[in-house]
Formats: C-alpha cells, structure tokens, sequence
C-alpha cells in the first residue's frame, strides 16, 4: 500500500517532450493567493499599527503625561516637528528637563494633559 505523498512528485511533473511547459501566467496565478495573504496578513495591519502610533504621538501636546521607550515618565514641554525632538518634563521638579526623540515616545497616557484636581 503506497504512503499518503506517493502521488506527490508527480504534482510538478512537466511535459517530457514538446509543446510549452506552462509559462509564467501560471505560475503567477498559483502564487497570486500567497502573495495576497502576506499582504493582508502582515504588511497591513503593521502599517495601520504604525498610523495609530504616528497619530498618538502627533497628538502629545504640551502637558501631556507619556512614557519613553526607556520607560521614562515625563511631561511633554515643547515639541519641535522640525527636529523631531519632545522636551520632557521629569518629575515634579520644573528643572529636570530632558531632550527626547519623537519616536522613543510610547504611549501617551493623558494627552490633555488636565490632572484631576480632588475636590476640597
């Protein structure tokens, strides 16, 4: 009794002799569904993480509270877009001030930057 893949060389066999052995069309049709799925697999939804990312860090404006890649906590100062650097805050001191790339911000944790004041 043959094994289950005893059939399985004869998949890519080709024609012995004469006449065209297929093409490229094909060849490009057999690949087409793996080609697609990589794509919807892997290259989007990494390039829809990347857009949510740009946008959070688009939207750290003055006082917002992030966290860096470091995993430094901090008040957002000034941006400069041009630069691509944040002015961090770190601390409550007003005099500890760090410069950071845009990119090593990680999250934003309170973009408003408004603190809820406990009431008297």
């Amino acid at each position: 009794m043959p094994g289950p893949f005893a059939a399985f060389p004869f998949l890519f066999a080709q024609k012995a002799a004469g006449g065209d052995a297929g093409g490229l069309m094909p060849t490009l049709i057999m690949f087409a569904p793996a080609i697609l799925l990589f794509y919807l697999m892997l290259i989007r939804p990494q390039q829809q993480q990347e857009k949510k990312r740009k946008q959070m860090i688009n939207t750290a404006a003055k006082n917002a509270r992030v966290v860096t890649a470091g995993g430094i906590y901090g008040t957002v100062v000034s941006s400069d877009p041009e630069a691509d650097t944040v002015l961090l805050r770190l601390g409550s001191d007003p005099g500890i001030k760090v410069e950071f790339s845009r990119a090593s911000i990680v999250r934003v944790l309170d973009p408003a930057g408004d603190k809820a004041k406990p009431e008297s």
